[in-house]
Parts: C-alpha cells; sequence; structure tokens
C-alpha cells in the first residue's frame, strides 16, 4: 500500500495531467499546475518541511489568459543551466522564464498542444519542446524554431523520451486517443502497441523500460514493446 510522505493543501483547483516540477533557478524544485481562470500556480517551498510552510507567500500564479491545456519543465536552452516552463494551449505554446519572470517565445500551434516534453530527440543537438496536437508532433528549438515535425495516428494524449532501443539516442513515445503507443525515432515510427483505452500518462523508467496509465485507470510497464 502506498502512503503519503505529506500532503500540501494549495487552496486552488489543480487540473489532472497539467503538473510538472521545476528548478527554474536551477537549485531549488518548485512545484506549477494549471488552475482555474487559465492561470498556472507555482510553488516555491521556502522551507524544507513542506507541512510547516505558509503557503500563501510560496504560491504564485502565472495568467495565461487561455485554457492550459499541457505544460513541461525542463532545459530548453542549455546555456541558462536551469528549467523552463513551457506552457500549451489549445491554439499556440508560450515558454517562460520564471526567475526572471520573462516571456522567452510564443509560438501558434493549429494542431494544439494537448502534450508536450523537452528533452534530446534523436541525433538532434538541440533540447526541443516536443509538443502533440491533433494528429501531428512538433519539436521547437529555444528559438521556438519547428525543428522536426511528424505526424500519428489520433489526437497526442501522452509522450515520453527515453533510448527505446538501446542506440544511444532517445526515441519518442507517443499515446493517443486511438488506444495505440507508437515509438518514434526522429520521423520514422520503429514500434507500435495497442492498449484498451487512451494512454493519459507516459513515463520513462530505467533503460528501455516506461510506465503507462490508461483513462481506465489501469497502469503498467512495457520494456521495448513487450
Amino acid at each position: 500500500m502506498l502512503v503519503p510522505v505529506f500532503s500540501l493543501q494549495l487552496n486552488n483547483k489543480v487540473f489532472p495531467r497539467t503538473v510538472a516540477v521545476g528548478k527554474f533557478n536551477g537549485k531549488r524544485s518548485c512545484l506549477v499546475g494549471a488552475t482555474a481562470g487559465n492561470k498556472v500556480f507555482i510553488h516555491s517551498p521556502q522551507d524544507n518541511n513542506p507541512q510547516a510552510q505558509q503557503l500563501e507567500r510560496n504560491v504564485s500564479l502565472l495568467n495565461v489568459n487561455q485554457v492550459v491545456t499541457s505544460l513541461a519543465c525542463g532545459q530548453l536552452d542549455e546555456q541558462l543551466k536551469k528549467d523552463l516552463l513551457v506552457v500549451g494551449t489549445n491554439t499556440n505554446i508560450t515558454a517562460y522564464d520564471i526567475d526572471r519572470n520573462v516571456d522567452l517565445f510564443f509560438k501558434e500551434t493549429p494542431d494544439g498542444a494537448h502534450a508536450i516534453t523537452i528533452g534530446k530527440w534523436g541525433e538532434l543537438p538541440e533540447q526541443l519542446a516536443i509538443v502533440g496536437g491533433n494528429c501531428s508532433i512538433h519539436g521547437f528549438n529555444k528559438k521556438s524554431e519547428d525543428v522536426l515535425w511528424t505526424v500519428t495516428g489520433d489526437h497526442v494524449s501522452s509522450l515520453a523520451l527515453l533510448d527505446f532501443n538501446g542506440d544511444g539516442y532517445n526515441e519518442l513515445v507517443v499515446g493517443s486517443q486511438d488506444y495505440d503507443i507508437r515509438v518514434f525515432r526522429e520521423d520514422q515510427l520503429i514500434s507500435e502497441m495497442q492498449e484498451t483505452e487512451t494512454i493519459v500518462s507516459l513515463c520513462p523508467l530505467i533503460g528501455a523500460r516506461f510506465g503507462y496509465a490508461l483513462a481506465n485507470g489501469t497502469v503498467g510497464i512495457y520494456e521495448r514493446s513487450n
């Protein structure tokens, strides 16, 4: 049985599948998530004991002005040596430097942004914000350039990066609403697995293993395609 180490009352509604952790100053982990009013909350702990925190002082809100459909944290610009926040809506993505309180770029995404992950994909040298939309996947670099694009079978519901085939490069694992898990090495489809419901979450584990969760509550682990 899983027992929580601590609980945190944020006093904000948290939308499912829009929560992430990032080190926006390169040191301290912050919790971010989409909440009501087209906003993103940022919980920045000031104490090592979460139960002792004064939440009013530790939670700030970022106004997005559109319904948030996805978000992710990661080192999109490796030279900054800290995480950036990328927020997706039905029509665009925006990259934020939370530490400096500035927008880095805004990019329209006509196919929407249902899922986002940040990292290196295949042999491409740059970190990318990889965005899954309506049957499409785009990879944007720190300058908002669309450096890689491919299509998939249905609306993307989840994304994960891992070395699926042991070649030393990350492949992209894509969950979609047609119950399929597809694996792409850059724009090439190299594997496909059928599930019984929409794949709502994917999580890289050790090596070629990754966890998945379905809309019906099922969870499981794959090692490659098994």
